[in-house]
């Protein structure tokens, strides 16, 4: 998909090469959609509610229903270039027949053991639960379109209540809440992004091939993930703590622009400046690694 972002983040856009087919393995994506992951809301902004500390149970296989088509900012996102390979010596071999859902599973774990990337413990509970490809990409599509991604994900919730602090008559969002989520930010800024730039190039194909499953154009699945990592590099960070106000059993934020926010950066909010900033810088790292491949 052809876009006119150059002058957005400083990225360029190369032409579509030749595709090479090779092992897919989707592990990698789950991770870059997982950027999302630690923003998953404890207690859904309830005040005295404590959140959740286990796992979330696996469903058997994506369920969101995905938009009608790409939204403005998927369609206006720019084209990942493919790597270019060189000509096969010989014709390729027939393909293999297609493997269980377990079996890529296995092999997705398999080849991502050969990189050498050393996944936090944090993130491991997303590595072992089943159907890595499908929900790595259901993942990338919610981030995209604002969303978070709790149906998809396999992560613990981070730990404790939603925190908020009482000043007179006002509530604020109290800052003792954004350690909550150093565990997690630190597990995603602490991925390589040139090793997770190469893993994208390998399984590109299978990725095209479970979006377009969504119901979307196949070619607009780069574009996806640009705009998924821009959805976190626009949120936006404040210094001091936002204000809140009671909406029945809820919060919201008092200013009427970040209320209007979308819920993957009203979270990114709960996360605290510090925080927020480290996994922007480490969007907009990735980002560049992916628009300049060679």
């Amino acid at each position: 998909m052809q876009a006119n972002r150059d002058n957005r983040h400083a990225s360029r856009e190369a032409p579509k090469r030749q595709r090479r087919p090779m092992l897919s393995i989707a592990i990698a994506v789950l991770i870059l959609a997982g950027g999302a992951y630690w923003l998953i809301p404890g207690g859904q902004d309830r005040p005295q509610q404590p959140a959740a500390q286990r796992a979330e149970p696996v469903a058997p296989a994506p369920t969101i229903p995905p938009a009608p088509a790409p939204q403005a900012a998927i369609r206006e996102a720019p084209d990942i270039p493919e790597r270019l390979e060189p000509e096969p010596a010989v014709a390729p071999p027939e393909p293999a027949p297609a493997p269980t859902p377990e079996e890529l599973d296995q092999r997705l774990r398999a080849v991502l053991a050969e990189t050498g990337l050393d996944v936090p413990s944090a993130l491991k509970p997303a590595v072992s639960a089943p159907y890595l490809l499908d929900r790595g990409v259901s993942s990338m599509d919610q981030v995209a379109r604002g969303l978070v991604p709790q149906r998809t994900l396999n992560i613990a919730r981070p730990r404790g209540a939603f925190a908020s602090r009482r000043q007179g008559q006002r509530y604020f969002l109290d800052p003792a809440g954004y350690r909550r989520y150093d565990t997690l930010t630190q597990a995603i800024s602490s991925l390589p992004v040139s090793t997770l730039a190469g893993l994208f190039q390998t399984l590109r194909p299978q990725l095209r091939t479970t979006y377009a499953s969504l119901g979307y154009p196949v070619e607009a699945m780069d574009n996806t993930l640009i705009a998924a990592l821009d959805a976190i590099i626009e949120a936006p960070t404040q210094q001091q703590p936002p204000e809140l106000v009671s909406k029945g059993a809820l919060w919201a934020y008092r200013d009427a622009d970040l209320e209007s926010r979308s819920d993957l950066q009203k979270q990114l909010l709960r996360a605290g400046p510090d925080n927020t900033r480290r996994l922007q810088e480490w969007a907009l790292a990735l980002r560049a690694a992916l628009l300049d491949t060679p």
